[in-house]
């Protein structure tokens, strides 16, 4: 038996400050977006987060060359919070679970996706200081059109931080996991490497 079966079937265990948040979370979601649980949808949303992220990151790129496109940021910020709201719920928030509602599979992928995702949030923060840096000194455009566009790439790597390991997440949810959230709109059990 792991240490994470241990701590899986341990009835007398006192749930952690995380734990106890994690179960409130699903108790509170765990019955919406019923029809959205399918892994066809659940890859629908994590297109769809990427789509928005790649659409968000142009409009902060363009609107360093002409500002009133970044205008355009409003409406996909609704699309971007909606994609991820609904992503989160329909995957139980499993890409912020405790380990102990994963199962072993499921905590390797979570914490690979979570070393990738801090690994392309520092890259993609240092370029922007670099950026923001060196086009203070050179002058480059004006500041304020600079400031702009880094400070919203940088928004969209926090979201891209997000994104990684709750697609990661969608992509371990099986067909099981979809009865069960029909038959029951029941959420995330503890015991699911039990299966």
């Amino acid at each position: 038996m792991t240490t994470g079966q241990t701590r899986q079937t341990d009835p007398d265990r006192t749930l952690t400050g995380a734990e106890r948040r994690y179960e409130k979370n699903l108790e509170r979601t765990g019955g919406m977006l019923r029809s959205w649980r399918t892994p066809a949808r659940r890859r629908l949303l994590v297109r769809l987060n990427w789509a928005c992220i790649a659409v968000m990151a142009a409009i902060a790129v363009i609107g360093f060359f002409w500002f009133p496109i970044v205008l355009a940021w409003l409406p996909m910020t609704v699309a971007i919070m909606t994609a991820w709201t609904m992503l989160r719920v329909t995957i139980d928030a499993r890409d912020t679970a405790p380990l102990r509602y994963l199962d072993e599979f499921e905590a390797e992928t979570l914490l690979r996706a979570r070393s990738t995702a801090l690994s392309v949030l520092t890259g993609l923060l240092a370029v922007i200081a670099l950026a923001l840096v060196f086009g203070a000194s050179f002058e480059v455009g004006d500041g304020h059109r600079l400031a702009y566009a880094m400070g919203g790439l940088g928004i969209l790597g926090v979201f891209v931080g997000g994104v990684i390991p709750a697609a990661a997440m969608a992509r371990t949810m099986d067909d099981d996991d979809e009865v069960d959230h029909l038959r029951t709109g029941a959420g995330t059990r503890p015991g699911a490497q039990d299966r």
